[in-house]
């Protein structure tokens, strides 16, 4: 029995382990002062490019909702243009598009987060139940039934005593999904070469919550530019 409770425990611990997912900046960097200051009083349109509208919409929510309450002016691009397809190669008509928006809508600069890289992990876990017990505790009950006896002989008996009888209950199998973002900020009413504010590359280990996962991002990433 005692053995049985760890095993259950061990399989917990590591289903609670898989659910978490971390967070880490990688490089980030950021313009000198007066650059940033100019940011500070832009109109900024948020995008996070990503087919998935709940993780665009999480994404661009968090660093929205960062931007204003220190003051800035930001809007969700989801908002503004909820038909963005970051999967369509961006056209010079899809480019005209983007410049005819923010020049409607006076944004006068951009914050950017897209996917840089992906990866995926593929691995089986087995779930069973160690069992140990002499052979007279189960008469007749599991020895009742040929075809059960003949699918699980190994479960039961004092020979299986000493090492643990194993009984597989289920086979599961888990992808886990790596991802490289990074966010870039733009003052767009600069000279090109001049435009860039800030750039922060964080890895996203396997995450679960995109709500959960955008509030963290942004946290790291504002600490992170903070320290530069």
């Amino acid at each position: 029995m005692k053995l049985q409770k760890i095993t259950v425990l061990i399989v917990f611990v590591a289903f609670a382990l898989q659910s978490c997912s971390s967070t880490k900046v990688i490089n980030a960097w950021k313009a000198e002062e007066d650059i940033v200051s100019k940011f500070k009083s832009k109109n900024v349109l948020v995008i996070a490019r990503t087919a998935n509208d709940y993780a665009r919409s999480a994404f661009e929510s968090a660093i929205a909702n960062e931007l204003r309450s220190k003051g800035i002016k930001a809007t969700e691009s989801l908002m503004k243009a909820p038909n963005i397809d970051p999967k369509k190669e961006m056209s010079e008509e899809r480019i005209a598009f983007l410049k005819s928006l923010m020049a409607s809508e006076g944004f006068t600069a951009v914050v950017l987060t897209v996917i840089k890289q992906k990866d995926q992990t593929t691995t089986k876990s087995y779930n069973g139940i160690y069992v140990g017990a002499s052979y007279g505790n189960y008469y007749p009950g599991y020895y009742g039934g040929f075809y059960n006896y003949f699918s699980y002989p190994y479960a039961y008996g004092s020979y299986y005593d000493s090492f643990g009888g194993y009984i597989p209950l289920s086979t599961s199998t888990h992808t886990s999904t790596n991802y490289v973002l990074e966010t870039v900020v733009y003052n767009l009413d600069e000279a090109e070469n001049n435009q860039l504010v800030a750039v922060v590359t964080t890895s996203i280990e396997d995450p679960k919550n995109a709500y959960k996962t955008a509030d963290v991002y942004v946290k790291e990433m504002m600490q992170s530019l903070g320290k530069k």
